[in-house]
């Protein structure tokens, strides 16, 4: 399940996302993490236009991870961004959180291509998005302030018109 970002989510994200083993993967989650620092990135996402998405364990009312979608100027693209907790890893929640912020991204917000950064060896992350549909569109270096400067990444872009294609090529082999 998804829903908004609250301030009280704030212990278990510094508790998940400080993970040395998640915040790693990331250019902007420091190790260890501070509550401090996750109430600014939580007041700063509405200016960097970022919606930011708790991933609740069914049935467990338990924050597990965050996906963000941030909408660039132009309007007609964003990128998105996601974190699962260690424990949680390989169970496909980040598949079905990104899936999921995709849709509204490509049919509320009206994107028509949204891109997602990785670090190269970032394996799982790789899979996530191969497994939607994202392809891989080029390599850049990026500001990575937690990880103490520039790192090369990979890009991964989704079109609107092949997200739906996919989607509704996978519900038909579902039946």
């Amino acid at each position: 399940m998804l829903r908004p970002v609250r301030a009280t989510d704030r212990p278990a994200i510094v508790a998940l996302a400080g993970d040395a083993a998640v915040a790693e993967w990331t250019v902007s989650i420091r190790h260890p993490l501070t509550e401090t620092e996750v109430e600014d990135w939580l007041a700063g996402c509405a200016a960097r236009r970022e919606m930011a998405y708790a991933v609740i364990q069914k049935g467990a009312d338990r924050l597990i991870g965050v996906v963000g979608l941030t909408l660039r100027e132009d309007g007609d693209s964003a990128e998105i961004g996601y974190w699962i907790g260690r424990a949680y890893w390989g169970e496909g929640f980040a598949t079905e959180a990104v899936r999921r912020v995709l849709l509204h991204g490509f049919g509320v917000q009206g994107v028509n291509r949204v891109e997602a950064t990785v670090f190269p060896g970032n394996e799982p992350s790789i899979a996530v998005l191969t497994k939607i549909g994202f392809t891989e569109t080029g390599s850049d270096s990026r500001a990575a302030p937690a990880r103490g400067g520039p790192r090369d990444v990979l890009i991964y872009s989704l079109t609107r018109s092949d997200f739906a294609r996919i989607t509704l090529s996978q519900a038909v082999g579902r039946k």
